[in-house]
């Protein structure tokens, strides 16, 4: 008996050694090393194809979005997206046309659960392009890409997600990315696989110039060119030992890829513009060779944005036979001015765009200036059917949700990043990306500025004095205010004083000839649908001491406004600087080159901003009414920081940037043009909603639009 329970004892331990092996460490022995290799998709010149049910393969345009991880409330790290509403967004997804979905990195269990339950019985189901990405820090630091969290971590995700996609994975503790019980194959559905996301030029070069690293590679399905970089042939070996991996222990293979974009692509820049594009790192699709035995296929993926205005201008004409003749011919009309056209024409193999979009929110870093929801569809739509034309094998818009957690360059300075997750900051360009917003409020927001003043109550009366009434409440994105005056019309002019902070703030407003009880910080300048305008109290503006010297070229610090200024000063956000200039420029004109320009951000927008309403502006910021005109005030308009637990900007001149502190109220007030005496001012207590933010989902108009497109 003894003997027995010990055998049992080291068979029990064998197994659970032999499963940890298997689902942990991915150990497997090849029993069959000559079973022939499955392959559902593959590539035939610049074409990708898909077997479809009668075993016949057939041509695939992708049609798709991409899927980050996040939800409102958490960055996409938390992996906080339940399987239930994975579930509900692939049928949402696939109702709207879209054959394909992207994930950036491995996912929670939860992601690939619910896509095995949504594709199980369904005869046209979804298919995945599988992502893997390196973290921000690896991708920036100092070390090169075969540094130890760089390529490292490459490889041993690039042999997990193999595992994960086919169902044979444990992973608890993933840093950074997904973990679960991988127990649903979803193999079936794979397109294929990205390796990487938004490769930094600066760690590519560097690897480049590493003499000790190897600069080519021969593997079994991948090979490098003479003429490759030691990046390129990092990319090679990695791919080579993806396709080995699941070759030899699952007998399939899937389409190989990593992601480029304009900042990394093959093409080269006539050296004095380079300088100025950054452009000093290529990674060329066209160096890697796949063998014979790759029997699925390789395709190049390319993030698209606007990179360098009238690029061909700026190019090497002659760095590749008939290089000059494909710039010739390009149709700079479209977006871009013609870039999809030369990935096409240049790659001997199918392009895909991976990553493409516009953004609906309210700020902006161009100066072609924010989106409404309809312009943001219309864009899609359309450079969706230019991409395809232009000989793409299709694109993935970016993305299918809005991203509360995403930040901006020119925002950031201005919010506690820590948690922008927390709110919706609608000042922020890069939150706007979705097809799918996430709207404050539990069933319905709080307020709609259409000028129906059926959501206020007597509650939110703030003041009423001298035949006006003042009414406030919040949300998660923004302050509402309700304004109303017997007889009030468009050309009445109002004037609402706010005091954010005891730091700063001014008694009077010489320019406009009022006085207020108390400090304002920023006034609000109601008149008519074209004239009105937030302004700010000059010592309280944000963009002044952070980017006067980008702006002006002046040090915010020589001399800067008392804290009792009393002049009031229109919002600007900083804008992208695209101007190149050429050798023979002055010195005053490459000074000039070099300042940014900026863009009222604090004037208001006219319209009906009730998503129900056939007339729906997705920009309105304020709407008139029977005597009433309600206004949305975005939180970062404001200066608040961290709305969830009230946080405000500090005074910028004594912190030398921005620092906050926490507030319990505001101070609000309401008068008309040529009021003598001062305006008397209110509080509105306030109290965040610290981590717990209240929202529910609404498809935007561009979700239909582009329905409507790829119906078609």
């Amino acid at each position: 008996m003894k003997r027995f329970l010990i055998g049992a004892a080291v068979v029990a331990i064998c197994l659970l050694g032999l499963r940890y092996a298997v689902y942990y460490g991915g150990f497997y022995l090849d029993l069959h090393p000559e079973a022939s290799i499955e392959v559902n998709v593959r590539t035939d010149g610049k074409n990708i194809l898909v077997r479809n049910e009668k075993g016949e393969f057939e041509k695939f345009i992708v049609r798709g979005v991409d899927l980050p991880s996040s939800i409102a409330g958490h960055f996409a790290t938390d992996y906080a997206v339940d399987e239930d509403t994975w579930l509900r967004w692939f049928g949402m997804i696939q109702d709207m046309g879209a054959n394909t979905v992207r994930a950036y990195t491995i996912y929670d269990d939860s992601f690939y659960n619910a896509f095995y339950e949504f594709n199980k019985n369904n005869n046209t189901p979804l298919y995945l392009l599988q992502g893997l990405q390196v973290s921000d820090y690896a991708n920036s630091s100092g070390n090169d890409a075969y540094g130890a969290e760089f390529y490292a971590a490459l490889k041993e995700d690039s042999i997990d997600i193999i595992d994960v996609l086919h169902g044979r994975k444990n992973i608890f503790l993933n840093r950074m990315k997904g973990s679960g019980i991988y127990r649903k194959d979803v193999s079936d559905w794979v397109l294929g696989y990205v390796v990487g996301n938004e490769w930094e030029p600066g760690t590519i070069a560097y690897t480049d110039n590493n003499a000790k690293r190897p600069s080519s590679y021969s593997g079994t399905y991948f090979q490098t060119v003479d003429d490759s970089t030691v990046f390129e042939a990092m990319l090679a070996k990695i791919m080579d030992e993806m396709v080995i991996y699941e070759s030899s222990k699952y007998k399939v293979q899937k389409l190989m890829s990593f992601q480029n974009d304009p900042e990394n692509d093959p093409f080269v820049y006539e050296p004095l513009y380079a300088r100025q594009l950054g452009k000093f790192s290529h990674v060329n699709a066209e160096h890697l060779i796949p063998t014979e035995q790759l029997k699925s296929g390789y395709f190049a993926a390319y993030r698209l944005f606007e990179f360098c205005p009238d690029f061909s201008e700026y190019l090497v004409q002659d760095q590749d036979p008939g290089f000059k003749a494909m710039l010739d011919g390009l149709d700079k009309e479209t977006y871009c001015q013609g870039y999809t056209q030369l990935l096409s024409e240049y790659h001997t193999m199918p392009v895909v765009i991976t990553s493409y979009g516009f953004s609906s929110s309210r700020g902006t870093d161009t100066e072609k200036g924010p989106l409404t929801e309809k312009e943001q569809g219309r864009r899609l739509a359309e450079v969706y059917n230019e991409i395809v034309e232009s000989g793409c094998s299709g694109a993935l818009i970016a993305s299918w949700q809005d991203e509360w957690g995403r930040r901006t360059w020119n925002t950031s300075y201005a919010v506690d990043i820590q948690n922008t997750d927390l709110w919706h900051d609608i000042q922020t360009d890069g939150q706007g990306y979705g097809l799918l917003s996430f709207e404050p409020g539990e069933t319905e927001s709080i307020c709609c500025v259409d000028g129906d003043i059926a959501e206020w109550t007597e509650e939110d009366r703030v003041l009423e004095q001298d035949g006006i009434s003042l009414s406030a409440k919040y949300d998660e994105r923004c302050l509402y205010l309700l304004i109303g005056q017997e007889g009030l019309s468009r050309d009445s002019e109002l004037y609402i004083p706010l005091d954010i902070t005891t730091k700063s703030g001014s008694m009077k407003s010489d320019s406009h000839g009022l006085k207020f009880e108390r400090g304002a910080d920023f006034l609000l300048c109601i008149h008519g649908e074209d004239k009105s305008r937030l302004l700010v109290q000059a010592r309280y503006e944000s963009l002044r001491e952070n980017y006067q010297l980008q702006i002006t070229g002046e040090d915010p610090f020589v001399y800067f406004p008392d804290t009792d200024a009393d002049s009031f000063l229109p919002i600007r956000m900083i804008l992208q600087n695209h101007k190149l200039v050429a050798e023979d420029v002055s010195d005053d004109e490459l000074l000039a080159s070099k300042r940014y320009d900026t863009f009222e951000t604090g004037r208001l927008v006219y319209g009906n901003g009730n998503p129900s309403d056939s007339t729906y502006n997705s920009l309105a910021d304020f709407c008139y009414g029977e005597n009433i005109v309600e206004v949305r005030l975005p939180w970062a308009l404001l200066n608040f920081s961290n709305p969830s637990v009230m946080a405000v900007h500090d005074d910028y001149y004594e912190n030398y940037g921005v620092e906050w502190f926490r507030i319990k109220e505001i101070w609000l007030g309401a008068g008309t043009a040529g009021q003598k005496e001062p305006i008397a001012m209110e509080a509105l207590r306030l109290k965040g909603w610290g981590d717990k933010p209240v929202f529910h989902e609404r498809l935007k108009q561009s979700y239909d639009i582009v329905k409507e497109s790829w119906e078609k």
